[in-house]
């Protein structure tokens, strides 16, 4: 996939077209992180926007003197996301610290300050990406107000396991597949992990799913198809399926 046919994918990108995207994609630098390793810390000077290209970043807050860890996660972003908002208001400064959630992420870099002199030489490109920024930034407060305020929920966590086994079979299909409807279900309470092989090669790609204290239900020869119905039917309504399950 091309940058190019990616920022089209953006959500803070929507509505541009193919000029003004190539004019963008002049400043997109491409980084790898791994799993713990912090993006930007919070108080940091806020000098870019990060865009998700695959898999997940935590945007947590971090406790004086202890270790950084998942039960302060805010929000999970996805691919094709966007974070690092804070670069576009005043005092331009981080709100939260970044961390890679998954096995590795891959980011988009793009620098403010390129940003703000192609929007004083387009206006509507200027207007378009502030206007998506300010729906993104809105759903955000929405989904954290929901969970914020409405019943507690179980704890579910998602472990996609991807030795070298599993992604030779697609488990990195998979897990895009499954941020992509994490993102979508706007579920504040979803953990989601990469692990290594269960021993069991000839099933993968294997995902094992832990709602709450319930007994781990492990899934075999998932598919990007299967694990969107899986995650519909098991995650959100609480019924496993019974003919995709490893016994």
């Amino acid at each position: 996939m091309t940058i190019l046919y990616f920022l089209k994918s953006v959500d803070i990108f929507k509505g541009l077209n193919d000029g003004q995207l190539t004019q963008i994609q002049q400043a997109c630098r491409e980084k790898e992180y791994h799993s713990g390793n912090r993006l930007f810390a919070e108080g940091e000077t806020a000098d870019r926007v990060w865009i998700v290209m695959n898999g997940q970043v935590d945007l947590r807050f971090d406790l004086p003197g202890r270790p950084t860890s998942e039960e302060n996660t805010i929000f999970s972003i996805t691919a094709a996301r966007t974070l690092g908002w804070s670069s576009f208001v005043p005092p331009y400064q981080y709100k939260l610290s970044a961390y890679c959630a998954t096995r590795t992420c891959k980011i988009l870099q793009i620098d403010k300050e390129f940003l703000f002199r192609l929007f004083e030489k387009d206006f509507r490109m200027g207007f378009l990406v502030i206007s998506n920024l300010a729906g993104v930034a809105g759903t955000h407060f929405h989904q954290l107000q929901n969970s914020a305020t409405g019943p507690p929920a179980s704890m579910v966590t998602i472990k996609v396991h991807m030795a070298t086994c599993g992604i030779a079979a697609g488990a990195r299909e998979v897990m895009t597949s499954l941020m992509e409807e994490i993102y979508n279900s706007g579920r504040q309470d979803i953990r989601v992990k990469s692990s290594g092989c269960i021993g069991k090669c000839p099933t993968e790609p294997n995902v094992t799913i832990e709602i709450g204290g319930e007994e781990p239900v492990v899934y075999q020869k998932m598919t990007p198809h299967k694990i969107r119905q899986v995650f519909q039917k098991h995650i959100i309504k609480g019924k496993v399926q019974k003919d995709y399950e490893l016994i």
